[in-house]
């Protein structure tokens, strides 16, 4: 009987369309029905299974696993087994929700969205605006308590979490804007500019934190014409994965309450890491501050002393290549926080909120970076250690342990992975003229071709040879190709969009969830596959991007101190190196 009624659906599906779809040109067909209903399947195992585990509460779990649907758990160091819930780190599930709803016409992803995210912002935002979340808090399902990895009282932390604020501001206005406004109170020194990526729960809460007088530029110009990279920062470094979180609440913190301040300290803050790249290849930089030297020499004698405190650990460890050498400097590390998220981030507000420049810093960077780091070896796209201003690292031995690595590890080129791709091609979409977009089309050509997708062809979807057959499986291919479509409307893109969707179930759909490969053992709530391929089945359905929710980033995590994996010792490390790489066969 089952499957008649599933036979029936398709039939009908076809013949009449699916629920929630829009005029379009586009045929729906078979293919595009059992990609939703991968999606469907998999987001009904996530409320079956994340709503089992503890009928007493909307909240879900970060990961389930999907051999038993019991969810993912923190061990910590004396054996306590936490199963948890980081809010910070479900933000695609949010915007899979939404999206689900909106191609379904179905009321219930969204309101079970609503429901969670109401619980949540009600019991777990501290008096003092931060929510209970992030890198280093989790809430305990088993008691609903919240939990700290980072010792008994951990900070507050986001970096590139972008959170899903359109839904949270719909659920509780209130809640939003005070969490928005002590992101800055707690995580930024305004008396020297330091923005510190940890910000403190007992830090009170500031209404008026934008009210202040926007300080002089941090960043000045050395005699030799480069930038000065100050060195007097206490272990409060302005890493840029944490800023792309603060200005992004900022600015849609001007948007929600027409208050302009917010915004120029978003701008502000962003303009020193323009101000800080190199300025003969325009790459930028991960921080625009060094540590201050705060240990002893005694302590700072060893290399393998690697904590802030004993200054630049690039200085430290690479004092070969004399004054480039700096942490600020690195173009092999941290890329994906620089190039991808950042990048992301900037594009999205620049044209959301009409910051111009934010475009224009966009596409700096990435020229610098594909014209000096990117090359293609054996076919295979990589990239080439080296510092900012060009000075190629590449074979370099290290002489010591240090930060970077042990003693005698060569340099060698980094794997790019394919989530450049959609950095690239949104930068292109978001410049105006066509002569600003020519290098950057050129080199996504070349990537994307070898990455298997084929030719994508002129500026402008003009003549594309795509790989109709590619064996690619992955969310940020299959974004970039629907949104090509999306701004091009030449069919071929949609064509290629649909095979990598059909791929990314045929390789990934697994035991009824979605996961990064079959022998994995956990389904990550904030992977990107599901969404991307919602927004595939919207555009088909003919609804704009805009109408759907929108990706930004996938970099959730928890960081803190753990049973290593021998079941032994104490480890301090993230949950997606320990947690998530377990395997089915790993399990007991």
């Amino acid at each position: 009987m089952k499957k008649v009624l599933i036979f029936l659906s398709l039939v009908l599906m076809i013949l009449i369309g699916p629920i929630g779809c829009k005029s379009s040109k586009v045929t729906y067909t078979e293919d595009d029905y059992k990609r939703l209903n991968a999606v469907i399947h998999h987001v009904e195992n996530i409320l079956k299974y994340g709503r089992r585990y503890n009928p007493d509460t909307q909240l879900l779990p970060d990961a389930i696993n999907t051999l038993t649907g019991e969810p993912a758990k923190w061990v910590f160091p004396n054996r306590a087994t936490v199963p948890y819930a980081n809010l910070a780190n479900q933000q695609n599930f949010f915007r899979t929700l939404v999206a689900l709803s909106t191609v379904t016409g179905n009321s219930k992803y969204k309101e079970q969205a609503v429901a969670t995210l109401s619980e949540f912002m009600k019991n777990y935002q501290d008096p003092n605006g931060l929510f209970y979340w992030g890198g280093h808090r989790m809430i305990n399902l088993d008691t609903l308590e919240v939990q700290s990895t980072e010792g008994p009282n951990g900070p507050h932390e986001l970096k590139n979490m972008m959170p899903y604020y359109e839904l949270m501001y719909e659920v509780d206005p209130d809640a939003t804007l005070r969490f928005m406004r002590q992101l800055w109170t707690a995580h930024y020194e305004w008396d020297t500019s330091d923005l510190n990526r940890h910000g403190s729960y007992s830090t009170a809460y500031d209404t008026n934190v934008f009210g202040g007088k926007i300080p002089e530029d941090i960043i000045k110009l050395g005699t030799n014409g480069r930038p000065i990279i100050p060195e007097d920062s206490p272990g409060k470094l302005p890493f840029v994965n944490s800023a792309t979180d603060l200005s992004y609440a900022a600015l849609t913190l001007a948007e929600y309450t027409y208050d302009p301040s917010p915004k120029d300290w978003a701008r502000y803050l962003m303009k020193q890491y323009n101000l800080a790249s190199d300025p003969a290849t325009g790459m930028t930089v991960y921080q625009f501050k060094s540590t201050l030297i705060t240990k002893s020499p005694q302590e700072c004698s060893d290399p393998a002393y690697t904590n802030s405190g004993c200054g630049d650990r690039a200085r430290r460890q690479f004092r070969d290549f004399g004054e480039i050498a700096r942490e600020a400097n690195i173009a092999w590390k941290n890329t994906q926080a620089i190039y991808v998220d950042n990048i992301l981030m900037l594009v999205e507000s620049g044209r959301k909120y009409n910051i111009p420049e934010f475009i224009e810093w966009a596409k700096q960077y990435l020229e610098g970076y594909l014209k000096y780091a990117y090359i293609r070896v054996n076919g295979t796209n990589k990239i080439i250690p080296m510092f900012i201003d060009g000075t190629v690292t590449y074979g370099y031995v290290f002489p010591e342990v240090g930060y970077y690595g042990p003693s005698n590890t060569p340099l060698d080129y980094v794997e790019m992975p394919t989530t450049y791709i959609l950095p690239i091609l949104r930068t292109i979409l978001n410049l105006e003229k066509d002569e600003d977009k020519v290098v950057l089309w050129n080199y996504l050509r070349d990537i994307m071709y070898s990455f298997n997708i084929g030719d994508i062809g002129e500026l402008g979807g003009k003549k594309p040879s795509l790989n109709l057959d590619t064996s690619i499986d992955d969310p940020f291919a299959l974004m970039a190709l629907v949104e090509l479509y999306n701004a091009t409307k030449n069919i071929d893109y949609l064509n290629v969009a649909r095979t990598i969707g059909n791929n990314i179930v045929k390789e990934r759909f697994h035991r009824g969830f979605f996961v990064e490969n079959e022998i994995l053992l956990y389904s990550r709530l904030d992977q990107p596959d599901t969404l991307a391929l919602l927004i595939l089945d919207g555009v088909i359905k003919g609804y704009k991007l805009d109408e759907m929710p929108f990706y930004l980033a996938d970099s959730g995590y928890i960081h803190g101190y753990l049973l290593a994996d021998d079941g032994v010792v104490e480890d301090r490390n993230y949950s997606h190196r320990i947690i998530y790489t377990k395997t089915i066969y790993d399990w007991e």
